[in-house]
């Protein structure tokens, strides 16, 4: 009998357990149910982003294509903030002084380094450095950047926005010698190859009547802005410039001293005193100087020579010569060979301005902004931004990207405009872009010879030496350049007089104080 109870409750045991057991089963089971009547797979929301630019207006546009797929790639929603070309900086120090700075936004960054230190300093921005290495895209565009991150501490707080695309590409050079073609056949001339042919050409252009008119009336080559920015590749020539400073036996010297500067304006003086260099060469608008070179005034100017500028100049050559083709009457020198064989042109460094991430940002907020930048220098954000979406904007034929709406319609999709967030794209040219080959070939001879400026963005404080001095001694060697092309008829004793009275000025001063703080940074 006692066999037979136990037996029966332990029977009763399981069988309570077992019910125990399936009703907490249930219960767990009910719970995600419940949970998913609620929350089917529901999608995060959007993390929401204010962008400050003065070119954004209309980027969040509902019917914008590009801003869409940005949103269902990144999940995010923009907010743009938006401002006129005249007041953008005065608007972003207001909202940044006011505690109301953007997530993200566009600065001129190391370009105003006072500023820019300062914003470093109070931990206003976020050092992208510290996050660069889970970002690849962003990481692979700021190490073309080394030279800014030196000046602040071996960090990149903001992310240079660069203009033409590519690696190990610090310095690019927009401009170029250009020639009147028909002027060199005419004449049976070659197309300049170095700084003694750039003369002998330009000396035809003036003797030997190019236009055949059977007057003296044209000037082998011409300049403007003043007279003297503009000579620059024929400073770069003799390997100086009157801008920029070489290190010379482990110390800096500004290049306008120079031994190769003084040689520069003899050069210069001479073609002046010869009537080869337009004698209005320092009161010339660029307008002017353009409009020179299109009614054959003068032969060889210097001058932009990008898909705008080329255009631009076809399009008056056109109007001027209604039964010649453009391409007959223009052609490129490139970076001319100097006397010992040096090929240089000065470059701008290939960036302009930078965007900043707010530092004070949540943890999402920065991630996703971080994400955004580095999607949009992604090969895939890059095609988006320049391409638009396949089907849509384009079509491929073959290896050709086929535009399917002119530039018009599609330059309606503000969506666009935020790639300016990361690049300008200066070198992006459209398949169908007329005369491409041409406008690629004319920037390829003078942007392989491209050189960064040495000490750009060196940290001299105000302190240690008055900004004002700068500009003063600049203006000082503005007018001495001009003086000695135009009216000197000894340029060795008077550049000698110049090296003087440019030290005692000043100068020495400046070389004191530049060459201390190159070392502090390691220049």
């Amino acid at each position: 009998m006692f066999g037979r109870k136990k037996l029966i409750f332990l029977l009763a045991v399981v069988s309570l357990l077992a019910s125990v057991l399936s009703g907490c089963g249930n219960n767990n089971s009910e719970t995600p149910a419940k949970n998913s009547e609620k929350e089917p797979n529901k999608a995060a929301e959007p993390v929401e982003l204010s962008v400050f630019s003065w070119m954004w207006e209309g980027a969040d546009a509902p019917d914008s294509l590009i801003y869409k797929r940005l949103q269902e790639k990144l999940n995010i929603r923009i907010k743009p903030i938006t401002s006129s070309w005249n007041d953008w900086e005065e608007k972003l120090n207001v909202m940044i002084a006011s505690g109301e700075m953007p997530d993200l936004f566009v600065s001129n960054g190391i370009g105003k380094p006072i500023q820019y230190r300062q914003w470093i300093k109070e931990g206003l921005i976020l050092p992208l450095s510290d996050y660069a290495d889970q970002y690849p895209n962003i990481q692979n565009s700021l190490a073309n950047f080394e030279m800014i991150a030196k000046t602040t501490g071996g960090k990149h707080y903001a992310l240079p926005i660069y203009n033409e695309s590519g690696n190990n590409k610090e310095s690019i050079n927009g401009h170029n010698i250009l020639v009147r073609k028909d002027w060199l056949e005419k004449l049976g001339l070659e197309v300049p190859k170095t700084i003694d042919d750039f003369y002998a050409v330009a000396k035809a252009f003036t003797e030997n009547d190019p236009d055949g008119n059977g007057k003296k009336d044209t000037y082998g080559y011409t300049s403007s802005s003043g007279g003297v920015w503009w000579q620059y590749p024929i400073f770069n020539a003799f390997d100086t410039s009157t801008e920029r400073w070489e290190k010379k036996d482990g110390k800096w010297m500004p290049e306008v001293i120079s031994d190769e500067t003084k040689q520069t304006l003899v050069f210069l003086n001479q073609m002046y005193k010869e009537k080869i260099l337009d004698p209005e060469f320092m009161l010339n608008t660029d307008e002017k100087k353009f409009e020179k070179f299109v009614t054959g005034k003068v032969g060889i100017m210097v001058h932009n020579v990008n898909a705008a500028a080329y255009k631009d100049l076809s399009t008056k050559l056109q109007q001027a010569y209604p039964n010649k083709d453009p391409k007959s009457m223009f052609t490129w020198v490139g970076t001319l060979k100097g006397k010992t064989g040096i090929q240089r042109m000065d470059g701008s460094n290939n960036f302009w301005c930078q965007t900043a991430i707010n530092a004070n940002l949540s943890e999402e907020k920065r991630t996703k902004a971080l994400e955004l930048m580095d999607y949009l220098l992604s090969p895939e954000g890059q095609d988006l931004m320049l391409n638009g979406i396949e089907g849509v904007h384009y079509k491929k034929e073959g290896d050709k990207i086929v535009p399917l709406m002119s530039e018009e319609e599609r330059s309606k999709d503000k969506g666009f405009t935020l790639r300016t967030l990361v690049s300008w794209n200066s070198d992006y040219l459209p398949d169908n872009t007329p005369n491409k080959e041409d406008i690629l070939a004319i920037a390829k001879s003078t942007g392989d010879y491209a050189v960064p400026n040495p000490l750009d963005f060196l940290n001299v404080s105000e302190e240690a030496l008055d900004p004002s001095l700068t500009g003063q001694l600049n203006d000082f060697v503005n007018e001495q350049v001009i003086e000695m092309i135009v009216n000197s008829k000894n340029v060795t004793a008077d550049f000698d007089k110049f090296k003087e009275t440019w030290m005692s000025k000043g100068g020495t001063k400046v070389i004191e104080e530049t060459n201390k703080q190159a070392t502090v940074e390691g220049r």
